[in-house]
């Protein structure tokens, strides 16, 4: 269904640069929880030459459920004493999808991405879901009293690793939701170890976008104790 009017949903609407294209709220089972996702009327995304450019130069990261994501939040909604009471950085939010089900499960969130848009789209989404997070644009305005890290879909962008290890390292604990392949090719994380798998496919299932795919949830404890 469509979602209603709002200032910030018709400002995300109209980023979407694609003929057809809507906001539209989707249930995202498997994680139990709903977004305002990307909506086309034609899902093969049939464009010319110059809009298939233009479409991959502005696509709308924070308008998918990434199988990497989904898999994190299933995670979370299953083992929701991973996070329960804690303060939880989720980097990289898109659309905000393992935060908010980190605050269902009674978490303290602060999402942080470079895309101004993702950040209003989780304050969107957090809504739907009747929870808190907080939106913060920049790494270096987040709370000094994190105690887990959030990454899920973000080690494909070799810009933001950087960041990434740098919290890893300084934040106690940590779930990480990648491919096994990505993870592998990234051998600067700190140690991993592996708690969790499983498939997914990106939502919406439109173009090349529908492939499932297999999710494995990491995560490393510093102090075990």
């Amino acid at each position: 269904m469509e979602i209603m009017s709002s200032a910030i949903a018709a400002e995300l609407q109209a980023s979407l640069c694609l003929p057809g294209a809507s906001l539209a709220v989707s249930p995202i089972p498997d994680a139990r929880l709903q977004l305002a996702l990307l909506q086309l009327e034609d899902t093969q995304l049939l464009l010319d030459s110059r809009s298939i450019q233009q479409w991959w130069q502005n696509l709308p990261y924070w308008a998918f459920a990434w199988a990497g994501g989904q898999a994190l939040a299933r995670f979370i909604s299953e083992h929701p004493q991973a996070v329960a009471g804690k303060n939880v950085l989720d980097f990289g939010c898109g659309s905000g999808i393992a935060g908010i089900a980190a605050a269902q499960a009674g978490a303290n969130v602060v999402a942080v991405d470079l895309d101004p848009l993702a950040l209003q789209a989780v304050s969107l989404n957090a809504e739907l879901n009747r929870v808190s997070v907080t939106t913060v644009a920049d790494l270096r305005t987040c709370p000094d009293d994190l105690d887990m890290v959030l990454a899920a879909d973000v080690l494909y962008d070799i810009s933001s690793n950087g960041d990434l290890s740098c919290w890893l390292s300084q934040v106690p604990a940590w779930l990480l939701a990648e491919t096994s392949d990505i993870v592998k090719q990234r051998g600067h994380l700190p140690a991993l170890q592996q708690i969790a798998h499983s498939v997914h496919a990106t939502l919406p299932a439109i173009g090349d976008f529908d492939e499932r795919v297999e999710v494995c949830i990491y995560q490393r404890q510093i102090n075990d104790g």
